[in-house]
């Protein structure tokens, strides 16, 4: 389901004119859907109309479906797409920029031939102008004078003259750095404004008035754009530029650009690159806690721990249950606040989505994603479900059936949000990826009103016989 997803969206989004800052944006909207908070929110509604008997063993399908897709966007780093995408953008503004100073740079070459030719025309003309003209008053311009002024310049006068040019170079220094600081600060008090507009909202009656927080908000408090782009990243993407450059000059067909592309690959800094991505996305905490639970649930006898197990048998504590219960006490009680949470913070996000000046030639991009995910792929999972369910690979559990059928028809994971302002520079300008990515939620959760019951339906209708 998400490979396929990943593969077929990327090749459409490439072919209808993705741009190329926004590729990996587009694999990771193919490769992870909203994979928990939605199918839980059916199963725990299926519960109170006892359709399915053990709702709990549907919650922990979902779990696993969710562990994948941890396993693929976190612990083997796949969210270092969205980094490319901002690398990428990077070197299409430094692109542009060289591109515009060699231009400025003809024009002015070719400004100065001109001003030449103009200047050598004109002083021939005014020299001849000159040469013929004769006024009468001749004698009195030759004869003029200009008046001179005396003006008393005395040690006193000049220290004090040097004495406030030095203050004015200090305090216009002082000024200067009072500049800086004072655009720091308000940057990191931005930041924090943002952090707790919400809570001054509902503290304070007078902030009522305020504007909503828009996607702006979003990347203000997310953004860590300045302490991932560095300077030597800058310089060695600058490099790059350069060296791509001088390849353009050499005019090769297609194939001996593709034989040097793959010759110019230096393989072993590509799998030690691969290796660092995996080092680094092992630190992050979603994927530490997906290995130590991954690790707990297969080994029975630390299972048996915190949940009675059938292969393994240990000492009770002294309420009759496993020694470490009270800790699966406490991720129950938190975890059955995770689901209306999420739908109220993905609610939350969808009314903050705002597009600003995005091109209109893009609009085709996220309207052939949608289509896709939410029409063609239902129809070919249903499809495909159907041979696996008849094959008995389903081990005849309606449930996993249904939550099988239904994952072919999800929205892209609400956590490309959050990612790609994670990644987008704080300048107050719109960039392409967050305008492509709001664009996809909204034409989703549009069309989500109709494909997903659809799906669901027909899942439980026909394909189960409910």
């Amino acid at each position: 389901m998400m490979f396929s997803q990943a593969l077929l969206i990327f090749i459409v989004g490439v072919a209808v004119g993705c741009p190329k800052n926004w590729w990996g944006g587009l694999i990771l909207c193919g490769l992870l859907p909203n994979i928990s908070d939605l199918p839980i929110a059916y199963l725990q509604t299926m519960e109170t109309a006892n359709i399915f008997p053990d709702v709990d063993l549907g919650v922990s399908f979902v779990m696993i479906y969710m562990g994948l897709q941890l396993l693929l966007q976190f612990t083997l780093g796949s969210y270092k797409l969205i980094e490319r995408d901002f690398k990428v953008d990077l070197k299409m503004q430094l692109e542009k920029e060289s591109n515009e100073g060699l231009n400025s740079q003809n024009d002015l070459e070719k400004g100065n031939d001109n001003s030449l030719s103009i200047d050598a025309s004109i002083s021939n003309k005014s020299q001849k102008s000159v040469q013929n003209y004769s006024h009468p008053d001749d004698h009195c311009i030759q004869n003029y004078r200009p008046p001179i002024i005396k003006i008393n310049n005395n040690n006193h006068n000049n220290t004090q003259i040097e004495n406030d040019q030095d203050d004015l170079s200090i305090s216009s220094s002082s000024n200067e750095l009072d500049k800086i600081q004072t655009n720091h600060s308000r940057n990191e008090l931005s930041k924090c404004t943002s952090r707790i507009s919400v809570l001054g909202n509902i503290l304070e009656s007078r902030n009522a008035r305020n504007s909503p927080e828009d996607i702006q908000d979003i990347v203000r408090v997310y953004s860590r754009y300045d302490e991932l782009i560095e300077e030597h990243d800058i310089e060695s993407i600058r490099e790059k530029v350069q060296e791509e450059k001088e390849n353009k000059k050499v005019k090769l067909n297609i194939f001996q650009k593709i034989s040097n592309s793959f010759k110019s690959i230096i393989w072993k800094e590509v799998f030690w690159g691969m290796v660092a991505v995996w080092k680094d996305s092992f630190k992050q905490p979603a994927s530490v806690v997906l290995v130590i639970s991954v690790t707990i649930s297969m080994i029975p006898w630390v299972q048996a721990l915190f949940v009675v197990s059938s292969q393994v048998t240990l000492p009770s504590a002294p309420d009759k249950q496993p020694p470490l219960s009270f800790v699966m006490d406490y991720a129950s009680y938190i975890g059955a606040a995770q689901v209306p949470f999420g739908l109220l913070m993905l609610g939350g996000t969808i009314g903050r989505l705002k597009i600003g000046n995005f091109p209109k030639k893009y609009l085709r991009v996220p309207l052939a994603i949608t289509f896709l995910r939410l029409f063609i792929f239902p129809i070919i999972g249903c499809a495909f479900n159907s041979k696996v369910y008849r094959d008995g690979l389903f081990y005849q559990n309606d449930i996993l059936y249904f939550l099988s059928n239904i994952d072919f028809c999800l929205p892209p994971a609400t956590s490309l949000l959050y990612i790609t302002a994670f990644y987008t520079p704080d300048d107050g300008r719109d960039h392409i990826q967050m305008d492509m990515l709001a664009l996809v939620y909204i034409f989703h959760y549009i069309f989500l009103i109709i494909c997903l019951p659809f799906t669901a339906t027909y899942t439980m209708k026909v394909s189960l016989g409910y």
